[in-house]
This record gives structure tokens, C-alpha cells and sequence, in this order.
């Protein structure tokens, strides 16, 4: 059973936040407030001095905004209607921040509620306007999905609010995707158990228990879940095209020479379909895959892997690589608004400060509009 307060308890009992006080370092954002977002990105990056920042560029390369916050951010989401961002600190981060698209302000920074923290994903219900988030039970190490309202009843979407959670039915949940139904949530639980006292150090190594999981989203019930068939393996990161076909990437903890399947899609009701790889790819990348995005004809999976500076692309239906596209420090992924008849086309950063639209005609990737800012992007963006 979800885990959700009704409305008196609601009231009485949950977490709600307020603005964070955080500094501010904006480039044009009273400017910005005309401008359409309709291809800018969002991002987590540092400068090259450490310090951390929740970021939006617009399509031209020009910086919307750059918010300094305390904390590394990992992924992120736009409420486009709200014209607010969301960005999820990395694991094990306590803090999500939501900044105002239009004037590029710091409206809160949501602290994890006690004994969690953010695993450093989260995801959007267009249909219910609930925010759902991966934490650590740091009790006893389970993986939750959190449950937030955004917005209040006099529709103000500054108002974040947490009003339950369930299980994510594994250990260590990352990245997680809502299917077409809107009912229905797709889980990368990673297997890993780590708790914020020993840093990011895995405290499960022999025993790790990772899983595909396939949620339902009124109940929080177990719908199905998969298991890699290396106990090693830990699934991580994943996205999903518009027919529900689901692309997952495992960051493999054993030895670097284990010939293991780093790529997988699947179907619900579907058996797992894992990929080949060849071995002098997967000794350059290091066992590790970063970020997944699928086209929207779920045909093609661009896959990014930062420890062989490389992006891949990936023919979804053989499981067999297209391409590979020399890439430093490889990081961010997002498909891009191709229109009809037009090829398929993503977004790109990397660890040097590039963003830049990649396509892939006939099979081979081409490079596009590179643009660079002296900023280390993380390993996630969100195209809004």
C-alpha cells in the first residue's frame, strides 16, 4: 500500500518547504523572462574550481541561468507549465532545489525527509502533478520513491510538499521513468547499499541485488521486476520511448575484464533482451554506462560512457551497435525535437564544458551547433 497521508494528516503532519537562501550568479535572466525555453537544457555542472550550480542554456548556446547551490546535482526536470525546474542532488545528497525558470531565482531547497536521502533522479506525473523521487531508507538500506505535491490549492507552484512514500521494491533505486499510462513507474533499482556516513563507499559489494522493477503507481505494488544474471551488475540508468519500450545501462561492479552485457531493453510482460557488445568497446569504457536516450520511434538508443570519452548509438530492435563518437568526459543525453521527416537528433554535454546536437543519418553520428562554457556538465540533462 502506498504510503500517502490523507488530507487531515496531510495537513497536520507533512513536510513543507520554503525558499532556500542560496547566492545566485545569473547571466540575463530578467531578459530571459520573453524568451520561449523551447530547446534550452537544464544541467547540473561545476566550475572548475568545484563549486556546484543547477544550469539552463538556451538553444544558441547563450546561459539562461546558473544557480550556485551547495550540493552536486545529477539529473533534473522542467514543470514547463509552471515554468519551474527541479534539480535532484547526486546520491547521497538531502537536497532538491526548484528554480523559477523565467527569473532564474532560487525558490526552495527541499531537504530529504528524515533518515533519506536523494539518489538523485526523479520524475514528473503530467497527469496528477505529483513529483516522484529515488531515496535511501537509511534505517535499513531499502530504496523508497518519494511522493511530493507541487504546487498547493491556490495553485501556487512554490509550494513543495512531501506526502508519502513506497518501496521501490530493490536496494539503492537511481533513475526511474513514468510509461505512456502515466500509471505505471519503470525503476533502475542499482542493487548497491551505501549510507551517507561512509561517503559514497558500497557496503554490500558480495552481495549486491540489483533489478529492473515496473511499478503501479496508485498502489505502489510490484508489477514485475527483472534481475541482471551477474550478481555485479548493477542497472542503473534507463529511458523509454513513446511505444514503452524501456533502454537500461548497467555500471558493472566486478572486474574489469568480466565480458558482461552493460545494455538491456525490455517490454512489459517481456522477457529481457540483453545486448552485445564488442570487447575492445567494453574495455574502453570501463565497464560503466552513464546516460541513456532513446528517439522517439524507439529505434535508435544513444548511450554516453565517460570513462571511454565516447557516446555509442545502438540499433534498439538488434541490440547491435550503430556507431560510436569520440566524446571527453561524455555526460549528458536528451533526444531532441526532430520534426516529421527529419532524422534523429540529441543533445550532448561533456566534462569540457560542450554542448553540441548530434544526429544520426544512415547509420553514422555527425556532430552539429557544438557551443562551449567553461563549466564541467554532470552526467545527465533534460531538454525542455
Amino acid at each position: 500500500m502506498v504510503a500517502v497521508l490523507d488530507r487531515r494528516r496531510f495537513l497536520s503532519n507533512s513536510f513543507t518547504f520554503v525558499a532556500g537562501g542560496f547566492a545566485l550568479s545569473l547571466t540575463g535572466c530578467e531578459q530571459s523572462k520573453a524568451r520561449s525555453y523551447t530547446g534550452a537544457i537544464l544541467s547540473g555542472c561545476d566550475d572548475f574550481k568545484g563549486q556546484h550550480y543547477a544550469a539552463c542554456v538556451g538553444a544558441e548556446g547563450d546561459l539562461r541561468f546558473l544557480v550556485q547551490v551547495p550540493q552536486r546535482v545529477h539529473g533534473s526536470l522542467a514543470d514547463v507549465a509552471n515554468q519551474v525546474a527541479f534539480f535532484f542532488a547526486r546520491r547521497p545528497g538531502n537536497e532538491m532545489y526548484l528554480v523559477d525558470m523565467s527569473s532564474g531565482k532560487l525558490l526552495h531547497t527541499i531537504q530529504s525527509a528524515p533518515d533519506r536521502h536523494f539518489y538523485g533522479h526523479g520524475v514528473l506525473n503530467a497527469t496528477t502533478g505529483l513529483l516522484y523521487t529515488t531515496e535511501n531508507n537509511m534505517n535499513d538500506l531499502s530504496g523508497v520513491i518519494g511522493i511530493y505535491q507541487v504546487g498547493n490549492a491556490e495553485g501556487v507552484p512554490e509550494t513543495v510538499t512531501r506526502i508519502g512514500e513506497f518501496s521501490s521494491h530493490g536496494i539503492g533505486p537511481h533513475q526511474l521513468a513514468l510509461l505512456s499510462d502515466q500509471q505505471t513507474l519503470v525503476v533502475a533499482n542499482g542493487g548497491l547499499q551505501t549510507h551517507p556516513d561512509s561517503g559514497r563507499r558500497i557496503l554490500n559489494p558480495e552481495h549486491m541485488d540489483s533489478n529492473l522493477a515496473y511499478l503501479d503507481l496508485q498502489e505502489g505494488t510490484l508489477l514485475e521486476k527483472h534481475s541482471p544474471p551477474h550478481r555485479k551488475m548493477s542497472i542503473r540508468h534507463l529511458d523509454v520511448s513513446a511505444d514503452d519500450s524501456v533502454v537500461a545501462g548497467v555500471q558493472h561492479q566486478g572486474e574489469l575484464t568480466d565480458e558482461v552485457p552493460l545494455l538491456v531493453s525490455h517490454r512489459l510482460g517481456g522477457e529481457m533482451h540483453w545486448w552485445s557488445m564488442p570487447i575492445a568497446l567494453q574495455l574502453q569504457i570501463k565497464q560503466y554506462i552513464a546516460s541513456i536516450a532513446v528517439d522517439q520511434a524507439g529505434q535508435i538508443a544513444m548511450v554516453s560512457c565517460p570513462r571511454g570519452n565516447v557516446v555509442t548509438s545502438w540499433d534498439i530492435a538488434r541490440g547491435t551497435l550503430l556507431g560510436t563518437l569520440r566524446s571527453e568526459d561524455a555526460a549528458g543525453l536528451f533526444r531532441s525535437h526532430a520534426g516529421a521527416g527529419q532524422p534523429p537528433a540529441w543533445q550532448v554535454t561533456n566534462g569540457t564544458g560542450e554542448i553540441y546536437s548530434l544526429q544520426v543519418t544512415d547509420g553514422r553520428m555527425m556532430r552539429r551547433s557544438p557551443h562551449h562554457l567553461n563549466l564541467r556538465w554532470d552526467n545527465h540533462i533534460t531538454l525542455i
